[in-house]
């Protein structure tokens, strides 16, 4: 079964540009999305009343074992040099939600 996940990162002031480079570079989303199970990823930024910019990401995965073995690969492990970096530009944990898809 097809698996979405909506991810709601709140960034540190001033941290968006330097975000959205981590995000473009090799190791972001072209590496996301040359794993298995990938299907498609869609990405915003908003800013709220204020200032807090979020970055919003909607993923979609084959299924949640491919997404979990992709959060077990080496470049997603938690000390890892590219979730250091992610995760040092966050002001707050993320909201991950993984939504079930229906069919209106």
């Amino acid at each position: 079964m097809t698996q979405l996940l909506y991810a709601e990162i709140k960034l540190n002031t001033g941290s968006e540009e330097e975000f959205l480079d981590l995000i473009r570079s090799p190791l972001g989303l072209p590496l996301t999305k040359s794993m298995t199970g990938f299907i498609s990823a869609e990405t915003a930024m908003s800013k709220d009343e204020t200032g807090q910019s979020t970055f919003h990401l909607w993923e979609k995965w084959k299924n949640m074992a491919d997404f979990e073995n992709y959060m077990a690969s080496p470049n997603r492990d938690p000390e890892c040099d590219f979730m250091q970096k992610w995760t040092g530009m966050m002001s707050d944990a993320p909201r991950m939600v993984f939504p079930e898809l229906l069919l209106v």
